[in-house]
């Protein structure tokens, strides 16, 4: 998946990306400076679809290890992505692993805390879960829409200029 990211990252970076960019922003400022509209929304259209298509192939083999489509992919699974995409940082290669790794190793907090330390039952932990990250999701979506990949440029700048911030 690494070079899928890799691959992703090169073509935002290139001249197909700032078409992309350019079309996403607003279109019709696009079209004035010599993007063709159609050729740029197919591409990004096909580009994303081939994504979807590995990171899909990938999930039912890896992850599942059979693929069984009807059972393994519910509603809940398709929210768990939206739910890492939204936390993560909407339109950002970065936010989407930030977001999964948020998504995978909370539970696994919540446990270690919920659990172990507290000696609470594993159904409140649960429903605790559920709770902290739909308010993480609100929180995100109307205080930080850029969700953890910009929270994490915000600290890198913040860091780079720290002793001296002007």
């Amino acid at each position: 998946m690494t070079i899928a990211a890799i691959v992703a990252r090169n073509l935002t970076r290139g001249s197909v990306g700032r078409q992309w960019m350019a079309i996403r922003d607003m279109d019709i400022a696009a079209e004035i400076i010599g993007v063709n509209p159609l050729k740029a929304k197919l591409t990004a259209f096909a580009v994303s679809s081939f994504f979807v298509g590995i990171s899909g192939a990938l999930f039912f083999a890896v992850y599942l290890g059979a693929v069984e489509v009807g059972s393994a992919f519910g509603i809940q699974k398709s929210f768990l992505v939206l739910f890492m995409i939204i936390i993560g940082g909407l339109g950002s290669i970065f936010g989407s692993f930030a977001g999964a790794a948020f998504l995978v190793l909370l539970p696994v907090l919540l446990k270690a805390i919920g659990v172990d330390l507290l000696g609470w039952p594993t159904d409140i932990v649960a429903h605790i879960q559920l709770v902290v990250v739909g308010g993480l999701i609100i929180l995100f979506l109307v205080a930080e829409p850029h969700g953890l990949a910009q929270l994490w440029r915000v600290a890198k700048e913040k860091l780079r200029l720290w002793p001296f911030p002007h």
